[in-house]
């Protein structure tokens, strides 16, 4: 208790910095957990999925996938589903979805040319 009398700006810095690196730590494991799971790797693309979430789960580069889909890049706040990006375009959400699986088979495709090439 004297420690916090004696130093209090001291004593709430170092709360501060083991409070941020403990939320951090947990989110990393919580990541780490979900994302060694196989149920979540290759999935099949769905109407809640984000592009940066089928990016994770394929293990392919989510600005990739928008280009060649011809999706919106995310700004500055939540990215969109695939449902609400259909609904903005005024298309059915299995055209955006098939234009998805378009753009993952050619970054599949352009991954495998590279992994044979020597």
């Amino acid at each position: 208790m004297s420690l916090i009398r004696r130093h209090p700006i001291l004593t709430l810095t170092f709360a501060l910095a083991l409070a941020l690196t403990l939320f951090f730590a947990v989110r990393f494991g919580v990541q780490v957990v979900y994302w060694s799971n196989p149920e979540h790797r290759n999935q099949q693309v769905q109407p809640w999925m984000t592009v940066g979430y089928i990016g994770k789960s394929w293990g392919l580069p989510a600005r990739e996938i928008d280009a060649l889909a011809g999706l919106p890049s995310p700004e500055r706040g939540r990215p969109f589903t695939l449902e609400q990006i259909a609904r903005d375009r005024g298309v059915p959400v299995a055209e955006v979805i098939a234009q998805v699986e378009s753009a993952l088979a050619v970054l599949l495709a352009q991954r495998a040319l590279e992994k044979a090439a020597p």
